[in-house]
């Protein structure tokens, strides 16, 4: 998962879905892991079929956000992952894509063209607030059986609750000494199930595993979810859908956490927190 953390001991940078760690006296948790998948199994053939995957280049395309599809011209992402894609004059880069119906994010089903982006008019990159931007495609996107749309789901969801999440992001870091070398961005869409956390359980977890180094959760906006240590989101898996499993609708966006899997919560921005937003956005267009 992308990261951008405001700390006075660590530095994070989000360019294209990569992450630049510099670590100034914090040393990283004690592990004896070796490299490992960060949780994740290989999803079934077919399965998420409203995942986008977000790439950019030209002749050489890398792998840099999820996306899910929320109607036929409507996709839902990070603002993060847009934001360095739109021009000065508002419109996008003509070298971000979408690919939808495999699951394969160089491969496989249809490249949809992009005619523009929403960003939440709160987004806060400083804070990490509000990451939540909407992606225009030039035409309505064609629905299969490999392409389907996900339902949006505004209800407040907190603990004792599991849920999934769908992407393509970077399968584990391999950690010697202080450095964190990534490994590469799987071809093959990988899906974790998870525990949702409640809030007070989230911030504890988290200020114990960032030493107090993470800036502030807020609970009406943003919701959190834990596996275990070497279980987690990493970079590349920001944008992708946070789904309840109980009712298969997407209640998060997946925005930010510290570091990949060692040990603190992933945070999600809670759709029910951009709710007005979202709705606005989506009363504009017609499928």
């Amino acid at each position: 998962m992308s990261l951008n953390l405001k700390m006075e001991s660590l530095t994070v940078f989000i360019l294209f879905g990569v992450m630049v760690v510099f670590i100034s006296g914090v040393p990283l948790p004690s592990s004896d892991h070796e490299v490992f998948i960060i949780g994740g199994d290989v999803a079934a053939e077919g399965s998420a079929p409203y995942m986008v995957a977000l790439v950019f280049g030209e002749r050489v395309m890398f792998q840099l956000c999820g996306a899910s599809l929320i109607s036929r011209r409507l996709m839902l992402t990070a603002a993060h992952c847009l934001e360095p894609f739109i021009t000065e004059e508002g419109g996008l880069l003509h070298t971000l894509h979408s690919r939808v119906g495999s699951n394969q994010w160089n491969s496989g089903g249809t490249m949809v063209n992009l005619k523009g982006c929403h960003l939440h008019p709160q987004w806060d990159s400083v804070n990490i607030k509000y990451d939540a931007g909407v992606l225009v495609t030039e035409r309505p996107v064609e629905l299969t059986d490999r392409v389907a749309l996900i339902s949006l789901s505004y209800d407040f969801v907190e603990g004792n609750e599991e849920a999934f999440v769908s992407g393509w992001g970077r399968t584990g870091p391999k950690v010697e000494g202080n450095v964190i070398h990534l490994q590469p961005t799987p071809d093959d869409k990988q899906v974790l199930y998870v525990d949702i956390l409640d809030h007070d359980q989230c911030q504890e977890q988290m200020q114990v595993a960032s030493q107090h180094n993470a800036p502030p959760i807020q609970r009406a906006v943003e919701i959190c979810t834990f596996h275990s240590r070497g279980h987690g989101m990493c970079v590349g898996d920001s944008g992708s859908a946070l789904v309840r499993l109980s009712t298969m609708q997407q209640i998060g966006i997946v925005s930010w956490g510290y570091m990949c899997a060692m040990g603190a919560p992933d945070v999600h921005v809670r759709i029910l927190g951009v709710k007005d937003f979202l709705e606005f956005t989506m009363s504009l267009y017609d499928d």
